[in-house]
Parts: C-alpha cells; sequence; structure tokens
C-alpha cells in the first residue's frame, strides 16, 4: 500500500452504517417472509372459498403474490449492492413502502375475505391475519415504522368488520383483536430496540479495533503512515523492485533545529509546524509513492519507481529531494509567528542486499551527513558513511565497556595567574583503552553525545573530579566541563549536590565550564541552574568563547565569572591581526562586565606576554604543562616554584 494521501482517523459511530445494516436485515428476510405470504394467502384461499365470492378471493391473491413477486424482483436487484458499501436511504424507504402495501393488502383481504354469517370461517381469518403480523415482528422489526405500519394496516380493517357485527361473540373479538396488536406492536418495539443495541455495539467494537488498527499504523499528529506502516510498504516495494529490476529511492528528513521553535515558542506551535512541514513535504511527491513521519521532526519519503539504473536513479533522487528541500525557503506562518526552517536529506537506493530496517539506516546515516556538513542539504548515502557508522559503534561499544570496566580516567592541566604562580587546573577526560592506550576526547566524545552515553561519563567526570577536588591542598581550583545533556537533566542540580556532601568537595573550589550553545539552548533554565549553584559557592566559565552564539544581551543575562577564550583564536595571536582583533574584542567586553577572563592553548611566550599585556587574568597550555595523571599533577603541584620565569 503506498500513499501520500492523509488518512482520517475513525471518529465516532456512522449512524449510515447502523441504517445499512438495518436496511439489509429487512432484505435478508425477504425469502422467508415471501414463502410465510404464499403459504398463506393459498390456505385462506382455499378455506374462504366456499363463504367468500371467489372472484374476490383471486383478486385479493393475485394482488398478494403480484407483490410478492415484486419484492422478489427489488431483493435481486439489491443483491447487487456492495457488501462493504453504505446502503443509499432510497433502498430502506422501499423496503418500507413495500412492507407497508403488504400490510394494507392484507388489510384489504381481511375485510373482503369477511365472512359475515360464519363465525368460524372469521376466527379462522382473524387466525391467519394475526399469524401474518406475529410472523412481521421477526422479519420487519429491524425498521420499527416498516413493522408497525404493517400490523396497523393489516390487523385495523378485520377489527373494524367485527365491531360492525351487533353480537357479544364480535365484541370479544374485537377486544381481543385489539389486544393481539397491542401486543404485537410492544414487542416490535422491544426486538427493534434489541436489534439497534445489537447493531451500535457492533459498530463500537468495530471502531475499536478500528482505532487500534490505525494507532498501530498510523501517526496521530499528522494522520501519516507510522515507521511499522512504512516498513511493511517498503519490504513490499523492495520485493517489487527486486523482480522488475526497476530502482527507487528513500528519503530520510530532519527537520534542522525544530527543538528551537519548541523550546520558544511551545510545543502547541511545534505541532501545528509538525503538521504544516508534512503537507510541503507531500506536495512534491507523486500519488503512488508514500510520505511517512517516524516520530519527532523525522519523516521518511518512498518512492518506487525512479529509475532503471543506480546512476541515473541516484541524480534523479537527488534532485527531487534538493527540489523538496528548496520549497522550505518560503518561512512559515504558524499562529501569527514566521518561521523559517530547513531541512536536511539522507538518500538511500534500492533494490540491494539489505533489509527495509537497514536501508532506513542508510537514508538516517546520510541525513546526519547532510547535518554534520552544515544542515540544509541533500547527501546520498555512500558506502564510506557506512565504514563511518560501523566505526561509530565500535566506539559506543567500547565506551559502554570502558563505564563497565573503570578505563576513564582524569588528567589535570595547571592554570596560572598573570605572576606565573599555579592557581588551580582543567580537568580532561582519557579513555584508557585496553590495546589502544590513552585516547584523547575528541575521538569519542561526539558519538558519547550521539548516544546519550556522556551523561553516565559526566556523572563518573563530575563524582570523580569532587574526589580529587578534595585531596588537592592548597586551594587549588578545578575546573569540569559539563556537557549540554548533562547540565539539561532536571536532576542535574540535586546530583551535584549529593556529589558535593558525598566527597566533601568544597564548592568553592569548583568551577564549571559550559559552552555558549549549552546555555543558549534554554536560556531559561539555564540561569535558574546556575544561580542555585552559585548559592553552594560554585563559580561558572564559559568554555570555547567566540565560537558558539556570542550574543552579549544572553551573556549579560547568565551567572557566569569568566570567559574562555578559544585556543584557536590564541594560536599565533601574534602573528595574525583577525586573531588579534577577536581576543582584544573578548577582553575588553570581558572586563567591561567584570568577568575574568582565562587563555587556553598558550605554546609560546609570545603569545603568553601578548595575552599579559592586555591584562588578561588566567593562562593555560603547553607552554605551563601537558594535562598529567592526577597523581603527577598533586605531585607537582606540592613543590611548585612561586613563579614561573618568563
Amino acid at each position: 500500500m503506498t500513499q501520500v494521501a492523509f488518512e482520517e482517523p475513525p471518529s465516532t459511530i456512522d449512524l449510515a452504517d447502523v441504517k445499512s445494516e438495518q436496511t439489509r436485515i429487512l432484505f435478508a428476510a425477504v425469502p422467508s417472509s415471501l414463502f410465510a405470504v404464499l403459504v398463506c394467502s393459498s390456505i385462506l384461499a382455499i378455506a374462504q372459498w366456499q363463504v367468500v365470492d371467489q372472484r374476490t378471493i383471486l383478486a385479493w391473491f393475485a394482488m398478494t403474490n403480484l407483490l410478492s413477486l415484486l419484492r422478489l424482483l427489488m431483493l435481486r436487484q439489491f443483491e447487487r449492492e456492495e457488501r462493504d458499501q453504505l446502503i443509499d436511504n432510497i433502498w430502506a424507504q422501499r423496503a418500507v413502502i413495500t412492507s407497508l402495501s403488504a400490510g394494507f393488502i392484507w388489510g384489504i383481504g381481511g375485510f373482503l375475505l369477511f365472512p359475515e354469517h360464519s363465525p368460524i370461517h372469521q376466527v379462522f381469518l382473524a387466525f391467519v391475519i394475526s399469524g401474518i403480523c406475529a410472523g412481521s415482528i421477526t422479519t420487519l422489526s429491524a425498521i420499527n415504522n416498516a413493522a408497525r405500519g404493517f400490523v396497523i394496516l393489516a390487523s385495523l380493517p378485520i377489527i373494524i368488520k367485527f365491531n360492525l357485527i351487533d353480537s357479544e361473540f364480535s365484541l370479544a373479538m374485537t377486544i381481543l383483536s385489539i389486544l393481539f396488536v397491542m401486543m404485537v406492536l410492544m414487542s416490535a418495539k422491544r426486538l427493534n430496540q434489541t436489534i439497534l443495541e445489537s447493531l451500535q455495539f457492533r459498530h463500537q467494537r468495530e471502531l475499536a479495533e478500528q482505532t487500534i488498527r490505525y494507532q498501530a499504523q498510523y501517526d496521530e499528529l499528522t494522520n501519516l503512515p507510522n515507521r511499522r506502516l512504512f516498513l511493511a510498504t517498503l519490504r513490499q516495494e523492495m520485493a517489487k523492485a527486486e523482480r522488475h529490476h526497476r530502482y527507487g529511492a528513500v528519503f530520510f528528513i530532519d527537520l534542522d533545529r525544530f527543538k528551537l521553535v519548541n523550546d520558544s515558542l511551545g510545543h502547541s506551535v511545534g505541532d501545528d509546524l509538525l503538521v504544516e512541514a508534512s503537507q510541503k513535504i507531500a506536495s512534491r511527491v507523486r500519488q503512488e509513492d508514500t510520505v511517512a513521519r517516524l516520530g519527532g521532526d523525522e519523516f521518511v519519503v518512498l518512492l518506487p519507481e525512479v529509475g532503471n539504473d543506480l546512476e541515473s536513479t541516484g541524480a534523479h533522487a537527488s534532485m527531487i529531494a534538493d527540489e523538496m528541500r528548496k520549497l522550505f525557503i518560503q518561512p512559515f506562518m504558524i499562529q501569527g509567528h514566521e518561521i523559517h526552517l530547513t531541512i536536511s536529506i539522507g538518500v538511500a537506493l534500492f533494490p540491494g542486499s539489505v533489509s527495509a530496517e537497514d536501508l532506513l539506516k542508510y537514508a538516517d546515516v546520510a541525513m546526519y551527513r547532510a547535518k554534520s556538513e552544515g544542515r540544509d542539504g541533500v547527501r546520498l548515502f555512500s558506502r564510506e558513511m557506512q565504514d563511518a557508522v560501523n566505526q561509530l559503534r565500535i566506539i559506543e561499544k567500547g565506551l559502554r565497556q570502558a563505564l563497565a570496566n573503570s578505563e576513564f580516567e582524569l588528567y589535570f592541566q595547571g592554570q596560572y595567574n598573570a605572576e606565573n604562580q599555579l592557581i588551580g587546573a582543567e580537568t580532561l577526560l582519557r579513555w584508557n583503552h585496553p590495546e589502544r592506550g590513552i585516547i584523547a576526547p575528541s575521538e569519542f566524545i561526539d558519538v558519547a553525545e550521539q548516544t546519550g552515553l556522556i551523561v553516565a561519563i559526566g556523572d563518573w567526570v563530575l563524582r570523580s573530579a569532587c574526589e580529587q577536588l578534595a585531596a588537592l591542598q592548597g586551594g587549588l581550583k578545578l575546573a569540569v566541563n559539563v556537557s549540554p545533556r548533562q547540565f539539561g537533566d532536571a536532576a542535574f542540580v540535586d546530583n551535584l549536590k549529593q556529589v558535593l556532601l558525598e566527597t566533601g568537595a568544597d564548592p568553592q573550589l569548583l568551577t564549571l565550564e559550559i559552552t555558549e550553545g549549552l546555555a543558549m539552548a534554554d536560556i531559561r533554565h539555564s540561569i535558574d541552574s546556575m544561580n542555585e549553584l552559585k548559592m553552594l559557592g560554585i563559580s561558572f566559565s564559559m568554555d570555547d568563547f567566540g565560537t558558539g552564539y556570542s550574543s552579549l544581551s544572553y551573556l549579560h543575562q547568565l551567572p557566569i565569572d569568566e570567559l574562555k577564550i578559544d585556543q584557536t583564536f590564541v594560536r599565533n595571536i601574534s602573528t595574525s591581526s583577525e586573531n588579534e582583533v577577536i581576543v582584544d574584542t573578548i577582553i575588553v567586553m570581558a572586563q567591561q562586565l567584570n568577568l575574568k577572563i582565562v587563555a587556553e592553548g598558550i605554546e609560546s611566550l609570545d603569545e603568553l606576554q601578548y595575552l599579559k599585556l592586555r591584562q588578561c587574568d588566567y593562562f593555560q597550555g603547553y607552554y605551563f604543562a601537558r594535562p598529567v595523571p592526577f597523581d603527577q599533577f598533586a605531585a607537582s603541584a606540592a613543590k611548585m616554584p612561586e613563579s614561573f620565569s618568563s
């Protein structure tokens, strides 16, 4: 099943469905009803043959069975209707009209075939008509008007006839006939209610089943197919492409920086944006293509037949994806907000010797490549990307083992003041791999962030740093990097308080280094968390300043204590005029905001002297010391001279 159309979920019991079933029940009873009419009319005609005018009997018998023939023809026509479609209301009207007509003809029979001078034949006539009326309850009660009308029209004439005869017998028959009609009408009403309740219950059950099936296969917000239905469709199309030697494509689409919309404008705006984005994506594909939502801000598109070979398919699919990307150039207007949004698209081709799940992963890998290369782009999956994914999996597995086997280690790089005195250190994470030796964080931190392992690793770093801070002498401070995921955790502040309590570390000697991106991601949460921790005495340093948002308005709001100039600006500062301008600007700005300044990555005396002339406060880099394990750092700190020769 392939589709672009947005499916509508089941909502309420459809009364038209119930009415259709009532009509079907009425028509289903026609054969047995006609057989009963034929038998009863024949018996009645024979019984009254000697006491009623025979021409009248024949005329009535002909009318009765001609109507039966008409009902039979109408049944044959009705049976050509589709079973799973709604029945037009005209069929219910026809069923009611023919039922009333039958009642009218039986009523005529009760009037015309009534023998004036034969009580026995009168009773027999009443008995037959009563039987027909009683039988109508089972065949006509699905529609109450049909049953009620038939009984009244069939019974009323014979009741009138009995009432016109002045005798005790006729009075008794009149009363009995009226009581019988009332009883039959009440029974018909109860049976009609039972049928309706049964039909409504069945439709409620069917609705519940449809809802369950819908929820299992469609996304509730956009009404697009979900992952389960998409993968089932993809498997079918991959098998079909294999048989017919045709090539198709899968797009993995992610909305760039969608989280910022949710965080800044609220989830209501975010949901409306997702709906409009899904409609925009669907507007560029064909009817036979499939658009689905996997969850969050991720969408996938299946293009079943794109080309006859891989090269042309890749080119055509990439062109379609780029056209889809360009649709997002125009901003969205959501609840009065103008929102600019871009998308990153990964493309994978089929068929091939992979499963539907792996094909989807390939498209996902290509999409992440598009994101890593600046977003708002299209990338076609390649084997080189898969090699990178395999490497990521190896690193992820290794990180999990490292956590379990205590393979992580903290290194310490000293920080110095303008008099070259050691005032503290920055803690730097290292992975002591059993086979590869010491691995720098640049090789695994991104993987830890992507997989969520950064939270567990960050918790270990904080606890280890606090334990070693408590063991340091001389009032040296420690600076610890905090990851965005870790800092964004609602339990981060409470967890850190517990760590400080358990380790006995002095919070006034602890500095948490955060990045600009971390602080700006949720400015309100950042300010609240930082203020709560500052009440304990903890300081905050903004790490890698100048490489992120660099928003002065946000910087003024954040309760930070120092700025850390990124080493990319410090390097070659004495020979690069551009770096000089950037560093000078950061220092002047920090001084105006009464913030301390830390310069990292100092590797030469020239760089150090330049920064000292600009009144930088603290210094860190290979010029002073390389990162070393805690025991080495503590030992060297204990015998460190008061100043460093410059």
